[in-house]
């Protein structure tokens, strides 16, 4: 019975030991704790920005395909536009009185598809436009990510050999990934 007592009081003191040992830590290193909170909340923002990046590339890319098929259509109302000018020019030099009608109705038809190219134009350009901020905005939203993948390594390494001050880096990087990223979605 005595055996049983002593394995017992023995594991008593590991487990104290144990105990005490875990409560040292934590008075050593509380900020491990927050270290963790914070990378996971800088790996949380990331994946959004990445998103974001994400989705204004492919917006722009859309755009961009939307302005190549209407300068393709631009270029067609052009041809359109030589092709009635020059049929025109042809009957005139035949100089048949009959085709005076035919003459005139190729010259309105010349002149309505070079106004339509103007507003053909236009749109192309604005869409290339809206192509080119789509994609200056996934550049600043991809920059986000690289910052706060920055911060997440530099958070991990001050975890791995505890120094706190490495942590505090990290955090610097971090809060400008944030800032960055809330310029981002307010001013767009």
């Amino acid at each position: 019975m005595e055996e049983t007592e002593i394995g017992e009081v023995g594991v008593d003191k590991v487990n104290e030991d144990a105990h005490e040992k875990a409560r040292e830590e934590h008075r050593r290193a509380p900020w491990l704790r927050w270290l963790a909170l914070s990378t996971a909340f800088f790996a949380v923002v990331a994946a959004i920005a990445s998103l974001k990046a994400g989705h204004y590339a492919n917006e722009a890319l859309l755009k961009q395909g939307e302005a190549t098929d209407q300068w393709a259509y631009y270029q067609a109302k052009g041809n359109e536009a030589v092709t009635r000018s020059a049929e025109a020019e042809v009957l005139q030099l035949l100089d048949k009185p009959a085709a005076e009608a035919v003459i005139q109705s190729a010259k309105a038809q010349a002149e309505h598809y070079k106004q339509h190219q103007e507003q053909i134009k236009e749109t192309a350009t604005k869409l290339e436009e809206e192509s080119r901020h789509d994609l200056e905005r996934h550049e600043h939203f991809a920059y986000i990510v690289t910052t706060l993948q920055v911060a997440i390594g530099l958070s991990a390494v001050a975890a791995l050999i505890e120094r706190r001050s490495l942590w505090i880096v990290a955090l610097i990087a971090g809060a400008v990934g944030i800032v960055m990223f809330l310029f981002g979605v307010v001013v767009g």
